[in-house]
């Protein structure tokens, strides 16, 4: 089976078998930016400098990805340009995100989390409807107000996502040695409270995050810095705008 990318599986996990997002944007637009980081760091195509600013490999194929070699579950090698992980559009997208840190070099890594976050989620289902993972449907509620869908074509879970499961659930059990693609997923998934998946962050994770995560700790934290942030600002308006209706 082809792999997917981190955004595919973190998109596929965050709606539901009827299509419909089970995580409001922008955190999982947000979450979504810092999987495809992840990617890009786990194979070896970026990282960060003594002062946590984001610099791509120059080199035609980037450095050296994170051994996962001892994760047999974990899609081995992350992410290379022109190769595995993500189908088609997946692998475009992280080739064209690779191009742009090249191309802006020093920017900081909640910088790119917010940048990348704007339409990233419409790409990446643009991607996995281009390849037959799922398929778009459009209709109406109430007969008024419209409304898209991403749901899977025959009406049940695409195997892929089901594949992704299985790797979570196992990470979660203990059963082998957790890959930091996984454990990344893992964390995102933590960060945005999907229901459903059964993919509390895996036991390994928990004892040893920076080791497990490998490269994709410092888009891990950077991502869940802006999520964070973004619900405390949500959070301090309604307490504001309660404060004003009440008058306290």
């Amino acid at each position: 089976m082809e792999s997917l990318s981190l955004a595919e599986e973190l998109v596929l996990l965050s709606y539901d078998d009827s299509g419909t997002a089970t995580v409001a944007s922008p955190e999982l637009d947000y979450a979504v930016a810092g999987a495809v980081l992840c990617d890009l760091a786990v194979g070896g195509q970026i990282a960060i400098d003594a002062d946590g600013r984001v610099l791509a490999d120059d080199s035609p194929t980037g450095g050296n990805p994170a051994d996962d070699s001892q994760a047999d579950d974990d899609p081995a090698g992350g992410y290379a340009p022109g190769g595995a992980p993500g189908r088609g559009h997946g692998r475009e997208l992280l080739d064209q995100v690779r191009t742009r840190i090249q191309a802006e070099p020093g920017r900081a890594t909640r910088d790119w989390v917010v940048d990348l976050s704007h339409g990233v989620v419409d790409e990446v289902l643009d991607g996995l409807v281009a390849s037959g993972v799922l398929r778009r449907e459009r209709d109406r509620v109430l007969w008024v107000l419209p409304r898209t869908r991403f749901a899977p074509p025959d009406g049940v879970e695409p195997p892929a996502e089901t594949e992704t499961r299985r790797r979570l659930a196992a990470a979660e059990r203990g059963a082998g040695p957790v890959g930091p693609r996984t454990a990344a997923l893992a964390c995102l998934l933590n960060a945005l409270d999907v229901p459903d998946v059964g993919a509390a962050r895996p036991s390994d994770a928990r004892r040893r995050p920076p080791a497990v995560l490998g490269p994709a700790a410092w888009p891990i934290a950077a991502t869940t810095d802006v999520v964070d942030g973004y619900r405390a600002t949500v959070a301090r308006s309604v307490f504001t705008a309660t404060d004003v209706a009440t008058g306290s």
